[in-house]
């Protein structure tokens, strides 16, 4: 129903961890089904922060050993992609919430019309079947372009580096992206900064949404061990009374709202209850 691109025109600005945290929050969160894309090859983006094939446990439940985005790429040039087949070659994270297309193995080149009418065709199925389509634009990526106008709603990733963004403010946004739906999301989110959330806004004189996400050494020691999907499960499970303003759990819980708000999906989704 809504396609939520993650970009940034920056490097390491954190859209590849704010897409990964935001699935996991809005999966656990809400009644809906989200489909996690990682339209690059195998390994990158979203999918170097899951456990990889060679993992040690032989019983864990998203093993890659094989891509995804190669078989839509056989059933669109078939001419048989579909919202009925499409789930068969994604992986589980969170079972029957959360289901992830792994990136590609096949290496063979592809034109650019190519990928892309591939990338259109996925999300206009993706989208019949899944409430939410995630996808991870990198500012880099040949196709990130693409991405962007394909998404209903768009997440930006920004940090506190000042220059970043009086650039962003002052000139991309106004050039690149008044048309879009928005929320700005500012990563590895310090406190003690200057660049606090409400200086921000008043400085650019921004209107819109905008949230953070702390800074968390064990979200990161959880990035290198390929761990994020069980650090966010359990960081889900914090208790509403237990949860602190300014929290990795109550940014992860606000991030996902305001999605949710944003691209309009909280109107016709009911929140879960904890336990339901």
């Amino acid at each position: 129903m809504s396609t939520i691109t993650f970009w940034s025109p920056f490097a390491g600005t954190g859209c590849t961890s704010s897409t990964l945290i935001s699935a996991y929050a809005m999966a656990l969160h809400y009644r809906t089904r989200v489909l996690l894309v990682n339209a690059g090859l195998a390994g990158t983006g979203t999918e170097a922060a899951l456990p990889s094939k060679d993992t040690d446990s032989a019983d864990f439940m998203f093993s890659f050993e094989e891509g995804g985005w190669d078989a839509i790429e056989r059933l669109h040039s078939s001419g048989s992609l579909n919202k009925h087949n499409l789930r068969d070659y994604t992986k589980p994270l969170l079972k029957e919430r959360l289901d992830f297309l792994t990136g590609r193995i096949d290496e063979m080149e592809r034109s650019p019309q190519e990928h892309g009418e591939t990338v259109k065709k996925l999300l206009n199925v993706a989208n019949e079947y899944y409430d939410l389509v995630l996808l991870d634009a990198d500012h880099a990526g040949v196709d990130s372009q693409l991405k962007l106008q394909q998404a209903d709603y768009v997440v930006i990733n920004l940090d506190q580096n000042m220059r970043n963004l009086e650039l962003f403010f002052e000139e991309i946004l106004p050039e690149r992206m008044n048309n879009k739906n928005i929320h700005v999301v500012i990563n590895k989110y310090d406190l003690h900064s200057r660049a606090t959330l409400s200086n921000i806004k008043r400085q650019f004189r921004y209107k819109g949404t905008i949230s953070a996400i702390p800074y968390t050494t064990g979200y990161l020691d959880a990035m290198n061990r390929r761990d994020v999907a069980r650090y966010l499960q359990l960081e889900s499970l914090t208790e509403d009374k237990d949860i602190r303003k300014g929290s990795f759990a109550a940014s992860m819980s606000e991030l996902a709202r305001l999605i949710m708000d944003g691209a309009g999906m909280r109107t016709v989704l009911k929140r879960l209850e904890r336990g339901a």
